[in-house]
């Protein structure tokens, strides 16, 4: 793993929607993450159900986790880091300030599902403690639904 010097993550504004829009895009092409276009963007980030983090390096947006409320509990909608910059820490970094976000407000548990084919996503989450509550055959491939209960209901 490369060292990352100057890594910042903050709460995404509308200033880094271009940014992540390129990301997504990026990604998209491997069949990890639905692509978003600039105003997709700006529709989730003047909604409250959503909250989503950036990761910069050097001041330059590398990476984001995007989430939202449901059910009580903060579910992960993507992770997404560019190509350039992986294997660095950044996706672990994300989740974890996902995790505190959501301790945050007061919120039992972090989930999210995985595509049965992402084994680095797989790996990524079970590393920090996600457990694998169920497997879907519902899409192709399947995917895997994981939890991570984070305070007692």
């Amino acid at each position: 793993m490369k060292k990352i010097i100057d890594l910042r993550i903050w709460k995404a504004t509308k200033d880094d929607a271009y940014r992540i829009a390129e990301i997504s895009s990026e990604v998209a092409k491997e069949g990890m993450v639905k692509e978003l276009n600039s105003s997709e963007l700006m529709k989730i980030f003047s909604s409250e159900k959503y909250y989503v983090a950036v990761a910069g390096l050097n001041k330059e947006v590398v990476g984001y986790a995007m989430s939202t409320y449901s059910w009580g509990k903060l579910h992960i909608l993507d992770i997404a880091v560019d190509r350039s910059r992986r294997r660095m820490g950044i996706g672990k970094m994300l989740i974890k300030h996902l995790i505190s976000h959501a301790l945050e407000k007061g919120l039992p548990v972090v989930y999210c599902e995985v595509g049965a084919k992402n084994i680095p996503a797989l790996n990524l989450f079970t590393s920090l403690g996600f457990k694998f509550k169920i497997f879907s055959p519902l899409v192709a491939g399947g995917f895997y639904g994981l939890y991570l209960p984070i305070r007692k209901s």
